[in-house]
């Protein structure tokens, strides 16, 4: 089933002067099992939104369904909140940050021991997460202290995915990662979905959005001002007045449109896809 939000506001600080009014009536459907991403400037209500959706913050008008899950603003009715941060788990920016057991295999147990594992079955869990990002057993006893920025990562990944969510929210992913490690985390988090986990990216990097997102949503100051899909999104300076930064591919693409070339925007995910139409522009 999918993600439904309706009529969606929330207020920090309500009745007091610095009352702030973070999102203004949203409404959207996330389809299930789909790959998209979430968009805006700073301030825009990106991460009020996520935090809605699995009641870390409850709505002050209107409601959010996830499956048989609701989250609302009233309160009695938000039951099953554990069982639905289970179902939908959120991996925050530098999530290493909130790293504090003293080896790694106890770090990532944590979160499945929270949730009823007993110790034996969360060791087990942890260590079949810790594989899936790529840390074998040589890391299962160190410090994740002294791992580097992109195997902490990895770490407050699989403690997420030791709870088996069945979405997973990343907002900023890989935000202070080298290229090469922003790629290992993004090609981890693509084997995922393919794994049928719905994936919901929140992210200032349009690359990533455009290689990745089917289908992308944008807000700008609590309120959606664009749905549709990246290669939308990004055909003409429509964007600009989103502050979100065409890529450069596109940008190419569109200058190469405005040149004569029959350049078919919506058909480009990546740099391929752009070379291929000009050779086929060539062959005519």
């Amino acid at each position: 089933m999918p993600i439904q939000i309706n009529d969606l506001y929330y207020t920090y600080m309500p009745k007091s002067p610095i009352q702030t009014e973070a999102l203004r009536g949203v409404s959207l459907e996330i389809e299930s099992h789909s790959f998209c991403g979430v968009l805006g400037q700073t301030g825009s209500g990106k991460s009020t939104l996520i935090q809605t959706l699995n009641a870390l913050l409850i709505p002050t008008k209107g409601e959010v369904k996830v499956d048989e899950f609701i989250v609302t603003s009233k309160k009695k009715k938000n039951k099953k909140i554990k069982q639905l941060r289970k179902h939908l788990a959120i991996v925050f920016q530098f999530p290493e940050y909130q790293l504090f057991e003293e080896t790694v295999e106890k770090d990532v147990a944590f979160g499945a021991k929270n949730f009823g594992a007993s110790k034996e079955e969360a060791l087990e869990k942890a260590h079949t997460a810790l594989r899936s990002v790529g840390l074998d057993e040589s890391y299962f006893k160190r410090s994740p202290f002294e791992l580097s920025g992109g195997e902490k990562r990895r770490v407050a990944l699989a403690g997420i995915l030791a709870i088996e969510p069945d979405i997973l929210v990343l907002d900023e992913p890989t935000a202070g990662l080298d290229p090469q490690g922003a790629s290992d985390i993004m090609s981890l988090v693509q084997e995922m979905y393919k794994d049928g986990k719905s994936i919901i990216l929140v992210t200032h990097d349009m690359d990533l959005v455009t290689r990745y997102c089917q289908k992308v949503f944008v807000l700008k100051e609590g309120e959606l001002v664009f749905e549709g899909t990246p290669s939308e999104l990004f055909k003409d300076e429509e964007c600009a007045q989103f502050s979100i930064e065409i890529p450069i591919l596109f940008q190419y693409a569109n200058k190469l449109k405005e040149k004569g070339l029959p350049i078919d925007i919506t058909r480009i995910r990546e740099t391929q896809d752009l070379i291929n139409q000009i050779k086929e522009w060539k062959l005519q």
